[in-house]
């Protein structure tokens, strides 16, 4: 259903309480969405406790069709409160406000509801909108620096002549602008000073008062002689310079140009340098914090045990499987008793495990024998499959079919020899029960193990020793961290330069143009076609360096330049909006700066339309010919349900060179990717796309707080709005509010902020973990905490780029390197060199950076056999053991590598 309405912020200015002076609207309206089960329509605003300067911002409704009624506020007890109507007497529309007491003082009306977080539902004639209104404790500083760095993010993004931008080759000056750019500006200060000292001018005819012996007579002074007789001042002609002439108009215009760009130019090198700086500092405390023990968080190691007990207890794991049955259409009939010792999964792709079965009509059990039979389990309805695991013993009630055939051996002696193989097909079953198993063993043996080492931390103050293979392990990120705080100190430095040269000639800048204006100029955008261009060096110097600071700058394309001019009036009344454009700023630059990827030609032109305009449904192209992806980044677009997420992200990617028939099948299964693979060897053939989908959220805790928190707008977006397709897209929630994670379960620095899918959370992802672990999650990117925020963006893509475009379910024998190519995560090089192995595990695979010295460990789970990438403490998506930080757990089944 289409809203009838539109909501925008409104900054409105009154002469008196019935008189309008001003409407002031956002330039982009409020996002409303249709809730089909309430049958509202909803919003989100938040208010700001800790602001007073924005207290004029309030929310204003406009119908977009003719309206036959008034609408109204009604609040919980029933009650209606009427809305305000008001005109723009600019642009006649009409909006409707709530004006609750008028204030004298300072002219204008207050505002209860719309000042008090919770709920809000507004009768907009046939349609009703709620609208949910959150508390964000920003004081106003902090949200003038959100402001800046917005618009200072989306300058550098236009102005950043990186070589990754523009694919020019030129040397750079770290910061977003060229030596030869520095030394232009500095040329255009020194022509425009002597532009000033001596500016070109026309001698204007006046009429002025002279002694009588000097008077250039006119009408006027035969006039005064015949009316006044002698006098010793006469009207006489004389002339004036006038500096308002075409070409000063011209050049004030330019410099007017000139000095806006310096002033955004100024503002992105501050920015980043106070970026770099933010960014040695905790490069220092993370190699400081280095040490040969670690503290362990004790709650973690709690949840862990509680959990290894759970795995092993009969009745635990009983009444887990009986939740499993309820959810499903199971016949009441009695059906025949089985019982079963469920072995290794089948190499088999028609059946699931090999086994021993019996039945209560048999004694002994039927088992495999060499040379002799081999007994399958299959199922009919895959949904049974999920309820079994290896090396565990069931007892069921079942209907199940058997078929015998002869097949020739592959097992050795090297000869061809003939074998019964027997095939036990689930066809149905109403009844399961775990009666025991290895697993099970093997399971409180670790539980007991774990609990050993459990209660020896706790004797010694959950603190551990590192080993000697941790501390060389920490050895090799201590490098990389040096490495990387060595180039962050040099693009510093280098930014600060910068800074410090351009800095001064703002301030000369603005005095220059006060000066030219003090003289009577007006500027003019037309450039006139005059002799003084070619003549006077230095008004052909200006206009010359003018264009030429615009093509080195990226903004001789003048739509560019307007665009952001009109950007930059963006004011603080519609801050979800502006999450939303900061987010979609956050992923480009991750995706350019930190991983190297390509725009397109026309990016900027649409960046623009979308900041600007809201512009939906708009694609951004970005191509790394180095690792072979290419990226669709969409804004708002409508994917197959009809639903328009806020980014989607479509990877197209190639797979090296696949090594065998079983390869090439595996990667043709239709679950894993949108194009299929015939062949190994042709190279469009090997290449597969996947969509990641991110939401940008604008909550804060006390609004995630009220609607069931963090695990409810995850299930809302993976599974009610169905942002997933059915499961096939990872999804990700991106918000502000921090500690919003309840429960914490990783030890990482990131993990009491973010949750990236590594663990089981939330009641609803029990029956996901297997097959859809890091397909959804949120992560906490709050432009405030300046130190951190792009390091949880880098993490997340890094991770879809690097893990999720896989699929990680290996075959027993599989290598554990990925099938795409290989790049840092860290810092996004594609230089990369595979290491010689000092461990046991042939299939593992280990990878250095020769940028950064990032180390990477490709690995499996001895488990389950799901790839595994470890990326060192702090880059590693997955979860680490607590008491074991060179470990990590296995995202689909939680063990121990």
């Amino acid at each position: 259903m289409e809203a009838k309405f539109e909501v925008k912020y409104l900054d409105v200015k009154w002469y008196d309480k019935d008189t309008v002076l001003s409407v002031k609207e956002s330039f982009i309206p409020l996002k409303t969405e249709f809730d089909a089960e309430s049958q509202y329509f909803k919003c989100n605003t938040v208010i700001y406790p800790k602001v007073d300067g924005i207290k004029n911002g309030r929310m204003g409704f406009r119908f977009l069709f003719k309206n036959v009624s008034s609408p109204y506020l009604e609040a919980v007890d029933g009650t209606r409160i009427p809305l305000k109507l008001i005109i723009d007497n600019e642009s006649g529309k009409e909006w409707w406000i709530e004006a609750d007491t008028w204030i004298p003082e300072t002219k204008m009306w207050g505002s209860k509801t719309i000042r008090t977080a919770g709920k809000m539902m507004v009768v907009l004639q046939h349609q009703i909108c709620q609208v949910n209104i959150g508390s964000v404790d920003f004081t106003v500083d902090q949200l003038e620096r959100y402001l800046f760095d917005f618009k200072s993010d989306l300058w550098e993004l236009i102005l950043d002549e990186n070589s990754y931008v523009t694919g020019k080759v030129k040397k750079m000056q770290d910061g977003g602008v060229s030596e030869a750019g520095i030394h232009l500006i500095a040329k255009l200060l020194t022509h425009a000073q002597k532009i000033l000292e001596n500016p070109k001018s026309e001698l204007r005819e006046i009429q002025t008062l002279k002694p009588w012996k000097m008077v250039k007579p006119v009408t006027r002074t035969f006039m005064e002689l015949t009316t006044k007789g002698e006098s010793r001042f006469l009207t006489s002609r004389a002339t004036k310079p006038s500096y308002n002439v075409p070409e000063n108009r011209y050049i004030l215009f330019a410099l007017e140009r000139i000095y806006k760009i310096l002033k955004q130019l100024v503002n992105i090198f501050r920015s980043r340098v106070n970026r770099f700086d933010a960014a040695i500092e905790k490069l220092q405390v993370r190699y400081e914090s280095f040490s040969d023990v670690k503290l362990i968080d004790k709650d973690l190691v709690r949840r862990d045990l509680e959990r290894l007990r759970s795995l092993y207890k009969l009745d635990d794991l009983n009444q887990a499987i009986e939740r499993k049955l309820g959810q499903l259409s199971l016949p009441s009939e009695k059906l025949k008793t089985w019982y079963l010792r469920v072995g290794n999964k089948s190499s088999h792709e028609q059946f699931a495990y090999s086994v021993s079965i019996k039945s209560d009509d048999d004694i002994d059990w039927v088992e495999s024998k060499p040379y002799e039979r081999k007994i399958f389990l299959s199922f009919k309805d895959d949904r049974f499959k999920s309820l079994f695991e290896k090396n565990i013993e069931y007892e069921l009630d079942a209907e199940i079919n058997i078929t015998k055939e002869e097949v020739i051996s592959t097992d050795p002696p090297p000869y061809d020899f003939s074998i019964s193989q027997y095939n036990y097909v689930i066809v149905n079953l109403n009844r399961l029960k775990i009666t025991g198993g290895i697993s099970l063993k093997n399971r409180q043996r670790k539980f007991s193990e774990e609990k050993e080492k459990a209660m020896k931390h706790n004797s010694e103050g959950w603190i551990k020793k590192l080993s000697l293979q941790e501390l060389s392990e920490q050895t090799k990120e201590k490098s990389s961290i040096q490495t990387r705080l060595k180039h962050v100190e040099e693009q510093c430095r280098t930014t600060k330069l910068a800074f410090d040269l351009l800095e001064p000639k703002l301030a000369k800048f603005k005095t220059i143009l006060m000066d030219l204006k003090a003289l009577g100029v007006r500027p003019s955008a037309t450039f006139p076609n005059s002799m003084t261009f070619v003549q006077n060096p230095n008004y052909q110097a200006v206009h010359a360096g003018y264009k030429n600071l615009r093509e080195i700058t990226n903004l001789s394309d003048e739509d560019l330049l307007l665009s952001l001019e009109r950007i930059d009036e963006i004011g603080l009344i519609n801050m979800p909006l502006l999450y939303e454009r900061w987010c979609l700023l956050q992923i480009i630059k991750v995706l350019i700066q930190q991983f190297r990827y390509f725009p397109d030609q026309d990016w900027k032109r649409k960046l623009l339309a979308i900041v600007s305009n809201g512009t939906r449904n708009q694609c951004l192209h970005f191509t790394n010919d180095y690792v072979k992806r290419s990226i669709q980044l969409w804004y708002e677009p409508k994917i197959s349900n009809g639903r328009t997420p806020d980014f989607v992200m479509d990877v197209k990617f190639e797979q090296k060179m696949l090594d065998s028939p079983k390869q090439i099948s595996k990667f043709n299964d239709d679950s894993f990717g949108v194009d299929s693979v015939s062949n190994g060897g042709n190279d469009e053939s090997r290449k597969q796309t996947k969509r990641f989908v991110m939401d940008a959220k604008f909550y804060s805790l006390d609004l995630l707080q009220n609607i069931g928190g963090i695990a409810s707008v995850i299930h809302q977006l993976y599974h009610e709005k169905d942002y997933s397709e059915g499961g096939k897209n990872a999804v990700f929630v991106l918000h502000p509010a921090v500690n919003a994670i309840s429960e914490k379960v990783s030890p990482q620095s990131w993990g009491k902020d973010s949750y990236l899918g590594e663990l089981e959370m939330f009641s609803w992802d029990k029956q996901l973990r297997q097959t859809h672990y890091h397909q959804y999650g949120a992560i906490c990117a709050n432009p405030i905490n300046r130190a951190n925020y792009l390091d949880e963006f880098q993490r997340l893509i890094g991770m879809f780029l690097q893990y999720g475009i896989e699929n990680n379910e290996l075959e027993n024998n599989e290598d554990d390197d990925v099938r795409s190519i290989n790049f840092c995560l860290a810092c996004g090089s594609h230089d990369v060199t595979k290491l010689p192995k000092s461990n046991f595990n042939e299939r593992s695979k280990w990878y250095v950076c020769n940028e950064c010295k990032h180390f990477t460990t490709y690995n499996h789970c001895y488990i389950c056999n799901t790839r595994l990438i470890k990326n060192g403490d702090y880059w590693t998506y997955h979860s680490q053991m607590p008491m074991e930080p060179l470990n990590i757990k296995c995202p689909a089944c939680e063990s121990l590598v």
